[in-house]
Formats: C-alpha cells, sequence, structure tokens
C-alpha cells in the first residue's frame, strides 16, 4: 500500500546569525557590509583565529559561515573540521582563499562546503550566495515516487543531506503520486519511470494539462536517453540515471529553485566528470534530410 510521509526537516530559523571568519580584518569588513546590505537585521559573528572560529560555532550555531583559509592559528579549514568533531555543524560553508587549486575541491567536498569564493571578493557573487542560503532555508515539499523502498530510501538520504529545508512526500503508486500532485504544491517530483500502477511517462503526461509549477524529474536504471526524447513531450525537466551522484540531486534542487549553480558544483560535474543526470531540453528532435 503506498505511503506518504515527511522526512526530517531542518529547523526553521528566522533572522540568519552569519559567521565571518579571516585573519584580514578588511576583508571581514568588507563582508560584513555586504551581508548587511542584504539582511540588515543579521547577527554577524567574526573570528579572526581557527579557536575563535570553533568557539563560534559552538556558542552561536550560525546558518552561514564564511571561512577563510588564513587564520591565525589553526587554517580555516582545520578549525570547520575541529569543530564538526565536537559535534557543531556550519549548514552554508562558503571557503574563502587568494587562489583556489585542484585540491580545494576535494577538501572543500570533504567539510561538505556549498561555495568557494576567490579573491577579491565579488559583492555580486556573494549577494547570489545569500539569496541561495536564504531560499535553500525555506520550506520546500519534494515528491518521490518509486516502486522500490531503496530506490526512495537512497534518494530520501541524499535529499535530507543536501542542505534544503525539504519536506518528502512518499509513494510507491503511480495513481497516488498522480493525486499528491493534484493537491499538493510540488517544487520538484522525483517520479520512477517504472511506477507500478501508472509509469513516470503516462503519469507526466497526465499532469501536464494541469499547469503544475512542479519540476518533474523521471528516475530509471535503464537507458535514459530514449525516456529523455519521449520526455520532451510532457513537461518533464531531467532524467536521473539510477544510480546517481549527490550532486546530481544537487542540481536538479538549483534548477528547481531557480538557483544559480555554485561554481563549486559546476566544478564538481564539469566534464569529464560523470553525470547520472540529463536534461531533456537537451534532446531536440533531429532534423530531417532533404
Amino acid at each position: 500500500m503506498p505511503d506518504s510521509h515527511p522526512a526530517p526537516r531542518a529547523p526553521e530559523t528566522g533572522t540568519a546569525t552569519v559567521l565571518i571568519a579571516d585573519a584580514d580584518a578588511g576583508r571581514r569588513t568588507s563582508l560584513a557590509a555586504i551581508v548587511r546590505r542584504f539582511d540588515p537585521a543579521a547577527t554577524i559573528v567574526e573570528a579572526k583565529s581557527g579557536e575563535d572560529l570553533i568557539d563560534a560555532v559552538l556558542t552561536h550555531r550560525p546558518a552561514l559561515g564564511f571561512v577563510g583559509l588564513q587564520l591565525d592559528g589553526l587554517s580555516g579549514p582545520e578549525a570547520v573540521a575541529l569543530a564538526r568533531k565536537r559535534g557543531a555543524t556550519l549548514p552554508c560553508l562558503v571557503l574563502v582563499a587568494a587562489r583556489v587549486f585542484p585540491q580545494w575541491q576535494e577538501l572543500a567536498q570533504s567539510l561538505n562546503a556549498y561555495e568557494v569564493l576567490k579573491t577579491p571578493l565579488d559583492p555580486e557573487h556573494i549577494e547570489n550566495l545569500l539569496r541561495a542560503n536564504a531560499r535553500r532555508r525555506q520550506p520546500t515539499s519534494v515528491l518521490l515516487a518509486s516502486s522500490s523502498e531503496a530506490g526512495r530510501g537512497m534518494i530520501g538520504r541524499v535529499l535530507t543531506r543536501s542542505g534544503f529545508n525539504l519536506a518528502v512526500d512518499e509513494t510507491d503508486s503511480g495513481r497516488h503520486a498522480l493525486k499528491l500532485l493534484r493537491m499538493g504544491s510540488y517544487a520538484l517530483a522525483f517520479i520512477d519511470a517504472n511506477l507500478a500502477g501508472l509509469d513516470g511517462l503516462e503519469l507526466a503526461c497526465q499532469v501536464q494539462p494541469l499547469k503544475l509549477p512542479t519540476q518533474l524529474t523521471l528516475m530509471t536504471s535503464g537507458d535514459p536517453e530514449p525516456i529523455a526524447h519521449a520526455a520532451r513531450f510532457f513537461g518533464v525537466s531531467f532524467v536521473l540515471k539510477m544510480p546517481f551522484y549527490a550532486r546530481d540531486i544537487d542540481l536538479a534542487l538549483h534548477h528547481a529553485l531557480g538557483l544559480r549553480r555554485p561554481y563549486l558544483l559546476n566544478a564538481q560535474t564539469a566534464a569529464p566528470a560523470p553525470t547520472a543526470l540529463l536534461r531533456v531540453a537537451d534532446f531536440v528532435p533531429a532534423r530531417r534530410s532533404a
């Protein structure tokens, strides 16, 4: 029997507390000015040493942290790692460095960073990050429809760890999924192409005339290209090949919510990095020869 239940959601918060950790006082001042311009009510906590950073994260539990490589004592990444060992996390971590080396991508991923900023700072880029962080913290409904309990569990875990404040409704039935889509207001729906009762393409076909704001992603363990070619007629945004990468879910979330993709996410998905997410719009009809 189909089921629907909310996945764990990140706690809703009011005005954000923002950590700015950098040994350079001028850079801390510049970042603070950009944050205050975006949100005058934001609480800003500054740190210039690694120990200050650890204390700030443990004490103030900031929702967002700009962390420079160079701090007094411990480096920024070392201090973040130690804070995590002591039970505190930064829901949105932005690393700041004068140069971004190839190793930074691996380091940023190990710390679950959202972005890496290069100096000199680009105020527009930072404002986009602040806007994205605010949107990620807003409650967002997602539908997950798959006949496989293991598949639902796998995607559900990735969604829970995505950094977005998501409420996930689950079902193993195509007809129940259609009912939920008609009744609910979902930003994004992950639909199994082989869903029991009503397969993914048929479901998309029936949903299309409703003109819902939901971005549809079809999931398949088979060849995704034929599904992508067919799905372009039914308003489907993406086809996700199983198994997938966590970053593919992040891409789908950013697209569905109209967020600019972070440079770090772009780097992780740039060729030749493998990806399991196909954008349906890329599958245009082949021109007939004369």
